[in-house]
C-alpha cells in the first residue's frame, strides 16, 4: 500500500493535486489547524518526487458539505482533470474529504482506475487498479458515508428532542424578538406591529393575498422586512408591499402564537443535480406544533380559517374550492355545481355570460353536461338571499359603518407612524451632523448629505400622506350614518347600488350560501335550483329558462341552402332581398348576415374565397391557379389579365384570392388556338386604327365591346384587338 514503487515515472509526469475541504463555514473560520494540516500535503507531494510547480492545490470547496458534488466546483474540476489523464496522484488527509456518499466516491475510483491515478491519504498511497487497494478504498468511502449518516442521526435526534419541548431557537420573522432568557415576545416597535396587524385585518376584509397587494399599492403602504446590519445582527427595513411578504405573513403559524417545527421536507428530485428542494408538508405531518406557545398577532382559530381561505383561493384541481371572489358578472362563481355529474360549473364570458360544465369534455372528450345563462340563475338566487336576510338588514349597515371607520383609523395610524419614523431618522441624522468636527470636511460632508436625504424622505412621506388624506373619504357624519341605515332597511337597494361591486356581492353570497346545484334535465324548459345554506338547510326553486332568441324562418334557411350551392354570399344577399325575404330581426340581408347565418346553421358554401378542391366552384368561377393551368400560363399572368379587363372575375378585397370566369370563347382566344385573321389589329396599333386613346381601348375591352386575342406569331406571343363591325364613336369628339 505504501510502497514507493507504486509511483511510476508516468505518474510523476502528471500533476499532483492536493484537495482541501472543510464542511461548514464555521469550521473554515475556527478549525485552522485542520486547514493548515491539509495545506501541508503540498510538501508531502514534493517529498514523493513531484516538482513544486506540478503541485496544484484545489481549495474551492472550503465550507461545503461532501454529501453531494452538485455545488462543489473544486471536486468537479478534480474529476474532470482525472478523466483527462492530467493527474498522477490525489492527496487528501482522509478520503472523507473527497466524498461523503458512495455514488461520487466510486465514480472517482472508476476514473482513477482507468486513468492510472494514485490516491494518497494519511495512511498511505493506493493504486485503484490493484484489487486490494481498491477494496480498501471502497471500504473507506463506505465508512465515510456511514459516519456522516451516523453523525446526522445523532444530531437530528437531539435537535428533534429539543424541538418537541419547544426550546429549539428558530429564526424569528419580522415582528418578533427573543429575550435573553429565550422567551419570544412581540417586537417593541409599534409601527412594525401595526403593519403586521393591518395585513391580517385586510385579509379578514378582502379574503385574498392579491387583493391585499392591490390595496397596499393603491394606498402606498410599506411593509417591514429583516436585513443584516453587517455585524451578525438583525435590522428592520421597509419597502413597498409585495406578494411574497404578504403571503409569508399569512402562512407562518408563529404569527398565531404557535411554535412549529418541521413544516418542510428536503427532497432530491430528478434533474435537480443533487440539490435539495424544500417541499411544504401538510399541517398534520409537521414534526412539532404547539399552539399558544407565545403571544400572537391573531388567534390559532383565525389562522386555521386563513389557511382554509388561502387553499380555496388556489383553484388548482378540477374539484378545487370556490376561489377568491372576483369582479366577473357570474355571482355564483366557484360555488355552483352540475346536478348531472357533481362537478363545478365554470363561468364563461365570450358572447354572453354562462355557467358551463366542461369537466368531462376536457378530461374524456365527452359532450358538455349542461350550460345555463347567468342572468336567470343569478336573479333567482339573489331573490332567495335577499328574502333570507331581512331580519339582519339593520345590523348589516351598522357593521359596515364600523368597518369603514376602523379601516380609516388603521390607515391613519400606519401613516402617522411612518411619518414619525421618518422624522426620527431626520432628527438622528441632524444630531450626528452637529456632533462632528466642522474641520473634518470629509466626514461632515457625508453626514450633511445623509441629513438632506432624510429631510427629503420626510417631505416625501408628508406629501404622500397629504394626497391620500385629500383623496380619502371623511368620517361618516350623522346624516351619512342615517342614510346608511335607510339603505340597510332596503337591502335590495344596497345590493343593486352602483358602489357595490360584484366581488362584494359574491362575498355576501358565500357568507350565507355553501353551494348551488343546477339541473336542466328534470323539467324541459325549466331550471331547477337547489341552494345549500351554510347552516345545512336546503332550499329548492324551479324557474323557467329564457326563451331562445329570434330564429331565421325555415323557408328562408331552405332557400339559403339552395343558393349556397351555386352563389357567393353577396349574390345570395342580393337574391334574397330581391325575393322580399328578411332576416330573423326583419332587416334586409347583407353579405355579412348571410355569412353569419351559414356559420350558425352550418350551411357550407360552394363559392368560398379559398379553393377547397380542383375544378370550378359552385358559380362556375375558377381559381387563378386552375385557370393558369388550363391556359398553360402563370397565375401572375392571370391576375394581370384580370386587372386589364381581359378576364371577368371576383376578388373580394386587395390581396384576396382571385376567381375568374373562363368560358370556351375565352379559352379559344387566349390559348393560342385562334387563327390570325384580317380583322385582328395589333394591340399597339389599335389606338390609331380605331381612333381611340389607349385608355379608351382598355375601357372598351373591360366592357366587352372589344375582344382581345392572344396569338403565337413569328415565334412570339402577341396581343390583338378584333376590329368591331361598326365604328366605335369617340366620346371626346361628340
Amino acid at each position: 500500500m505504501t510502497s514507493p514503487t507504486k509511483i511510476q515515472p508516468g505518474h510523476l509526469a502528471r500533476q499532483a493535486v492536493v484537495y482541501i475541504r472543510q464542511s461548514t463555514p464555521g469550521q473554515v473560520k475556527e478549525h485552522l489547524e485542520s486547514q493548515d494540516l491539509q495545506y501541508q500535503l503540498a510538501q508531502r507531494a514534493v517529498s514523493l518526487g513531484w516538482p513544486a510547480e506540478q503541485v496544484q492545490i484545489i481549495d474551492d470547496d472550503l465550507g461545503k458539505s461532501g454529501i453531494s458534488s452538485a455545488e462543489r466546483t473544486g471536486f468537479q474540476t478534480l474529476v474532470s482533470a482525472v478523466g483527462l489523464a492530467q493527474v498522477g496522484i490525489i492527496l487528501v488527509t482522509d478520503v472523507s474529504r473527497l466524498a461523503r456518499n458512495c455514488a461520487d466516491w466510486y465514480r472517482l475510483l472508476d476514473l482513477a482506475s482507468l486513468c492510472a491515478t494514485l490516491i494518497s491519504d494519511s495512511a498511505g498511497i493506493y493504486d485503484p487498479r490493484l484489487f486490494d487497494d481498491r477494496l480498501l478504498l471502497g471500504l473507506k468511502g463506505t465508512f465515510a458515508e456511514a459516519q456522516w449518516y451516523n453523525m446526522r442521526t445523532h444530531l437530528t435526534a437531539a435537535l428533534f428532542n429539543k424541538a418537541r419541548r419547544g426550546e429549539l431557537a428558530l429564526r424569528l420573522p419580522v415582528g418578533y424578538d427573543r429575550l435573553a432568557d429565550g422567551r419570544v415576545v412581540l417586537t417593541a416597535d409599534r409601527q412594525v406591529q401595526d403593519a403586521i396587524r393591518l395585513v391580517f385585518a385586510l385579509f379578514r376584509q378582502l379574503g385574498s393575498a392579491h387583493r391585499i397587494l392591490h390595496y397596499c399599492h393603491d394606498h402606498q403602504l410599506t411593509l417591514p422586512y429583516l436585513t443584516s446590519d453587517g455585524l451578525g445582527g438583525r435590522l428592520v427595513a421597509w419597502r413597498p408591499a409585495d406578494f411574497t411578504t404578504i403571503y409569508q405573513i399569512l402562512k407562518r403559524p408563529i404569527y398565531a402564537g404557535a411554535y412549529a417545527y418541521g413544516r418542510t421536507q428536503g427532497q432530491h428530485l430528478p434533474g435537480s443535480q443533487g440539490k435539495v428542494r424544500r417541499q411544504r408538508l401538510p399541517q398534520e405531518k409537521w414534526i412539532v406544533l404547539k399552539p399558544d406557545a407565545h403571544e400572537g398577532y391573531i388567534t390559532w382559530a383565525e389562522y386555521q380559517e386563513n389557511q382554509k381561505q388561502l387553499a380555496e383561493n388556489r383553484q388548482l384541481a378540477p374539484m378545487a374550492a370556490a376561489g377568491p371572489a372576483r369582479e366577473g358578472l357570474a355571482l355564483l362563481q366557484g360555488i355552483v355545481l352540475c346536478a348531472r355529474c357533481g362537478r363545478p360549473l365554470r363561468p364563461r364570458y365570450r358572447n354572453k355570460p354562462i355557467y358551463v360544465c366542461e369537466a368531462l369534455s376536457q378530461a374524456l372528450a365527452q359532450p358538455r353536461c349542461q350550460r345555463f345563462g347567468v342572468t336567470h340563475v343569478d336573479a333567482a338566487v339573489t331573490e332567495l338571499l335577499l328574502a333570507a336576510v331581512q331580519p339582519a338588514q339593520l345590523e348589516l349597515a351598522l357593521v359596515a359603518s364600523q368597518q369603514a371607520e376602523a379601516e380609516r383609523q388603521q390607515l391613519q395610524r400606519h401613516w402617522l407612524e411612518r411619518l414619525e419614523h421618518a422624522r426620527y431618522e431626520a432628527t438622528l441624522a441632524r444630531r450626528r451632523y452637529e456632533q462632528v468636527d466642522p474641520d473634518n470636511r470629509l466626514v461632515a460632508a457625508e453626514l450633511e448629505r445623509r441629513w438632506e436625504e432624510q429631510l427629503v424622505a420626510v417631505q416625501t412621506v408628508e406629501r404622500a400622506w397629504t394626497e391620500l388624506q385629500a383623496a380619502a373619504p371623511l368620517p361618516l357624519s350623522s346624516a351619512e350614518q342615517a342614510q346608511i341605515r335607510r339603505l340597510a332597511a332596503d337591502l335590495p337597494a344596497l345590493w343593486h347600488a352602483p358602489t357595490t361591486t360584484n366581488a362584494d356581492r359574491k362575498r355576501l353570497l358565500r357568507c350565507l350560501i355553501k353551494t348551488v346545484t343546477l339541473d336542466s334535465f328534470s323539467q324541459v324548459g325549466f331550471t331547477r335550483i337547489q341552494v345549500l345554506w351554510q347552516t345545512g338547510a336546503a332550499t329548492e326553486v324551479t324557474v323557467p329558462r329564457p326563451r331562445p332568441g329570434c330564429r331565421t324562418p325555415q323557408p328562408v334557411l331552405a332557400r339559403l341552402r339552395e343558393l349556397a350551392a351555386t352563389e357567393p354570399d353577396y349574390r345570395i344577399a342580393e337574391i334574397l332581398n330581391a325575393e322580399g325575404r328578411q332576416t330573423a330581426t326583419h332587416h334586409a340581408w347583407t353579405k355579412e348576415n348571410v355569412r353569419q347565418t351559414r356559420i350558425k346553421y352550418r350551411i357550407p358554401t360552394a363559392c368560398g374565397p379559398y379553393a377547397r378542391q380542383p375544378g370550378p366552384r359552385g358559380d362556375g368561377l375558377l381559381s387563378a391557379a386552375e385557370a393558369a393551368q388550363q391556359l398553360n400560363v402563370s397565375p401572375g399572368m392571370i391576375c394581370d389579365w384580370y386587372r386589364r379587363g381581359r378576364l371577368v372575375g371576383e376578388q373580394r378585397q386587395p390581396h384576396a384570392p382571385l376567381w375568374v370566369r373562363l368560358t370556351e370563347a375565352d379559352h379559344h382566344r387566349y390559348s393560342g388556338a385562334a387563327p390570325l385573321t384580317p380583322d385582328l389589329i395589333l394591340e399597339a396599333d389599335a389606338p390609331s386604327a380605331l381612333g381611340l386613346s389607349p385608355e379608351q381601348i382598355r375601357q372598351q375591352v373591360q366592357a366587352g365591346t372589344l375582344l382581345t386575342y392572344r396569338i403565337w406569331h413569328n415565334h412570339v406571343w402577341r396581343w390583338y384587338v378584333q376590329r368591331p363591325p361598326q365604328p366605335i364613336p369617340n366620346p371626346t369628339l361628340t
